[in-house]
């Protein structure tokens, strides 16, 4: 390593030392990881001394990329592919659509890296709008910068379009109508990181409609991105904006309350929650039928060995208490009373008990066993419920005779 360090090497050695390091990022062995951590994070602090082939250091990490399973090395790697990313931008994508025109797994983990920072993003999207206006280029890497991937994105970054000419444009060509699965996901970490400012954010409100359409029958990576958008995206609207869209979204969400990811169960509830508070007039006479269909199953995931999903559902339960008006459900929420909760629906909402015993019967099957004693108990309350009402319906034929 002192050797490395000083003045003892010609930057060609320098160059071969580095691929040799990245490689050892993928080593068993912890000290030979370390090693390649360290020689990584010395040509990220002097990229001038070091970077001597960046197509060459491109094919090198995207050799490895997928072989680095430890976090202080692909932090390490990371590292690295975002300092070529500023250092030498026009390289840097060049390289990776010339090593990967079709965007292998590999090279979409760079990518993801790549566009992951808002700086990063807009200069990569300016050399991918380059490529496209180069028609031999186009041609060779039209798989890897399909338009759906690029124009929606470049055109969210120019300043000199505002949000009506935005959404002309896009409802024009509607790029985000049928992605592929690769594209789709590459596109919402751009979307993600322009979700950030609230300039962008809201010019995005006319991709929503393709975007919810589309991510339900993806994989978990591709909703969890979607949902991080959509929460992002309701952070910086304005409620007559959100409301053009958040019933339909609503409807949506309820699935993934149960999903098996539980990072997309907590980020759908916590989203529901976030889209009631923006319904307006006839969306929320509407929006309150579709609440009070979620009451059971977020009782039920109150009972949800992840923490983070536990408190979300607990939050939108009380959310959903104050939309509907019925502040000792909200209280009760608040509180974590799901025992007096469960009796509260049964005695509160007479006439739903059937409803809430169709709802309970899923859960029964659920992973988790502490899910499903939250549904047997309620399903015991609930019977016990409607045997009294029996009772009490035959003892009124009885005074009636």
């Amino acid at each position: 390593m002192t050797m490395v360090s000083g003045e003892y090497l010609q930057p060609s050695q320098r160059m071969d030392i580095l691929l040799v390091a990245i490689e050892a990022l993928t080593a068993d062995d912890a000290s030979d990881r370390q090693m390649g951590s360290d020689i990584v994070d010395m040509a990220v602090r002097d990229p001038a001394s070091w970077l001597m082939n960046v197509p060459k250091v491109m094919r090198y990490i995207h050799k490895n990329v997928e072989h680095v399973c430890t976090e202080p090395a692909r932090n390490s790697l990371d590292s690295l592919l975002l300092l070529l990313t500023s250092w030498s931008s026009r390289e840097v994508v060049r390289s990776l659509l010339s090593i990967s025109p079709t965007c292998d797994s590999a090279a979409m983990a760079m990518w993801e890296v790549m566009i992951s920072m808002p700086w990063d993003l807009l200069t990569i999207l300016s050399e991918l709008v380059s490529v496209l206006e180069d028609c031999r280029e186009r041609r060779v890497f039209s798989s890897a910068v399909d338009d759906a991937c690029i124009y929606p994105l470049a055109l969210l970054v120019c300043t000199d379009i505002d949000d009506k000419d935005f959404a002309a444009l896009y409802s024009a060509q509607r790029f985000l109508r049928h992605p592929s699965p690769v594209m789709l996901s590459l596109v919402l970490t751009g979307l993600t990181t322009l979700s950030k400012t609230p300039e962008t954010a809201r010019k995005m409100l006319v991709l929503l409609p393709d975007i919810t359409e589309n991510f339900l029958a993806a994989n978990a990576d591709v909703r969890m991105k979607a949902l991080i958008l959509f929460i992002n995206m309701m952070g910086h609207m304005k409620r007559e904006e959100a409301n053009l869209i958040s019933l339909r979204l609503a409807e949506k969400l309820l699935p993934l309350f149960d999903d098996e990811c539980s990072r997309v169960r907590e980020l759908s509830i916590r989203l529901f929650k976030d889209v009631m508070k923006t319904m307006v007039g006839r969306n929320k006479r509407k929006m309150m039928k579709t609440a009070q269909s979620i009451l059971v199953p977020l009782l039920f995931r109150m009972s949800d060995k992840v923490e983070s999903v536990a408190k979300a559902s607990r939050d939108t339960l009380s959310a959903c208490g104050d939309f509907l008006g019925w502040r000792t459900l909200s209280s009760m929420a608040k509180t974590w009373q799901t025992d007096l909760i469960g009796q509260c629906l049964i005695t509160h909402r007479k006439s739903r008990v059937d409803e809430y015993l169709l709802q309970c019967l899923p859960y029964l099957k659920d992973p988790q066993a502490t899910v499903r004693e939250a549904a047997v108990r309620f399903i015991g309350l609930a019977v016990r419920h409607r045997r009294t009402l029996i009772q009490e319906s035959v003892g009124d034929i009885c005074d009636g005779e």
